[in-house]
Parts: C-alpha cells; structure tokens; sequence
C-alpha cells in the first residue's frame, strides 16, 4: 500500500532529473504543452511540486493521500501558501523542492508529518 511518505520520495525522484522541475503550471508534455489538470498528469514529462505528488500518487477517486501529501510538505517546509504559490516563488530552486520533498518524506515515515 502507498504510503505518504512513499508519495513524497516518488515525486521527489520526478523532479530531481535536470529540466524535470517547473513552475507555473502542473506539468508539460514532451512537446512542450501544458498540463491543465491532474487528469491528465500522465502525460507529463516535467512538474510543478503539485503536479508531481499528483503523478507520484496516481491515484482516482480517492485522493486523500495527495492532500496528505501536501499538508505533510506544508508542515516540513513551514509554509502556509500552498504547494503553488511555495512552489513558484521566484528565488525557489529545483535543488530546494527536491530537498524538502525527501525532508518530508523522512518526516512521514517518522510519523512526524
């Protein structure tokens, strides 16, 4: 069974690769096009922070664990904005989210988040 901190580290792994991290949008196909929504987060090559708890849960109807996700990354980074508006800060960098994606992950499985 996938864990929060199973999300976490798996969205982290998403983002890590050069040119795998965005801001602005959830995501972008390998043509270049924006991902509008979570249903179709498949597609994508690249992710915001949201975007890829999204694809690293790939969940459907019951997407309690995505929302976990983000509040145990809310509570690791101490932010109170959203993952959006965290994410897309101008002075935030890949290196940053990845960091507090796996901080958070290792939170999770502490039972600490």
């Amino acid at each position: 069974m996938l864990t929060v901190a199973d999300v976490l580290e798996r969205a982290a792994d998403l983002i890590e690769p050069d040119g795998a991290w965005v801001k602005g949008e959830l995501g972008y196909d390998a043509d270049g096009n924006r991902i509008p929504d979570r249903e179709v987060i498949h597609s994508a090559v690249c992710f915001c922070v949201a975007g890829a708890i999204w694809r690293a849960a790939d969940v459907g109807a019951d997407d309690t664990i995505v929302w976990d996700a983000f509040k145990s990354l809310g509570r690791s980074a101490n932010f109170r904005t959203g993952v959006g508006p965290w994410n897309d800060k101008p002075e935030r960098t890949q290196p940053e989210v990845v960091a507090a994606l796996r901080r958070a992950a290792t939170l999770a499985r502490a039972g600490d988040a």
